[in-house]
């Protein structure tokens, strides 16, 4: 099997390519950023570029893709490159899988599409009155995903990632999780800031279960559906720096600021009943032995 992954460079798109790799398939990787992935080949382009894309696409059965802008806070800061890059990007990916006759492309889409609820989310929960434009932009893209799906040329899958986590989420910066942020701010001898009072909570998935998400997705999944990608377990943000703490063996307290940002989920957990039924998937990682795994590889 040969498999192109878009965004193939960043946090996820270098796991899945780890993923497809372990299964024996051949793997390339496209993105705009240098090579840091362990891909058979690698080309540095933009899903923005028709003219470079086109060949890329020659020969693959599976696209998984991860390109975009994948941080609201970001995508407030720049609506019209976000906009772009998630909804002008994924319809050339679209195009170009359809013209190179792909089998199926595996769509990264996003938990944020349900909004500010307070319940467990299964995937017919979508709020189309969004926050802000980060989930538009997956939704919309989800909808072309089904345009071009319904012939099935290509067939089409939509992961909805819940909140995502794990080793080498350093290359998101700013915008890393708090998970990453808590240990990052520990090892400094900083002291790590929890926003709001630190009930609010989140369904974190480890990366590795993410990625292994993709591959039993594009292998078992039914096209034209979604589904959602975390463990079905929320955990509070006050919870999360404990386990954080304990596993550090740190004694040092966090500090409390106000929610910086306008648009902001107070809760998220995922119900994933419908990706286990299709595909088989399971979480290997709860909370605690995702933050163990992080810890052990930065002592490598």
């Amino acid at each position: 099997m040969k498999a192109l992954v878009t965004g193939g460079e960043g946090f996820i798109g270098r796991n899945i390519i780890k993923e497809i790799n372990s299964r024996g398939w051949y793997s390339i990787s496209m993105d705009i950023a240098e090579k840091r992935s362990e891909a058979n080949e690698f080309q540095q382009v933009s899903i923005l570029d028709r003219n470079k894309m086109e060949n890329l696409f020659s020969g693959v059965d599976y696209v998984f893709h991860n390109a975009a802008v994948t941080s609201p806070p970001e995508f407030e800061e720049r609506p019209f490159e976000g906009f772009d890059t998630n909804v002008m990007g994924t319809f050339n990916v679209l195009d170009m899988a359809r013209r190179h006759n792909v089998k199926r492309v595996i769509l990264a889409s996003s938990s944020s599409i349900y909004g500010n609820t307070m319940k467990k989310t299964v995937e017919g929960d979508v709020d189309t009155n969004f926050i802000n434009l980060y989930p538009m932009s997956k939704f919309i893209n989800e909808l072309l995903a089904k345009f071009y799906g319904k012939d099935k040329t290509p067939e089409t899958v939509f992961l909805r990632y819940f909140n995502t986590y794990g080793s080498g989420e350093n290359s998101k910066g700013f915008y890393s999780s708090v998970i990453h942020k808590f240990i990052s701010d520990i090892r400094l001898g900083e002291t790590p800031v929890i926003f709001g009072d630190g009930t609010q909570s989140r369904d974190f998935i480890f990366v590795k279960d993410v990625a292994r998400a993709n591959v039993m997705a594009a292998i078992g999944g039914r096209t034209g559906e979604s589904y959602n990608v975390g463990t079905g377990v929320t955990t509070s943000f006050n919870n999360i720096f404990k386990i954080v703490r304990e596993e550090m063996g740190s004694s040092v307290q966090a500090k409390y600021e106000k929610i910086p940002f306008q648009s902001y989920q107070l809760f998220t957990c995922a119900d994933i009943t419908k990706i286990n039924k299709d595909t088989g998937f399971k979480p290997e990682f709860d909370l605690r032995a995702g933050i163990r795994e992080i810890l052990s590889n930065q002592k490598q």
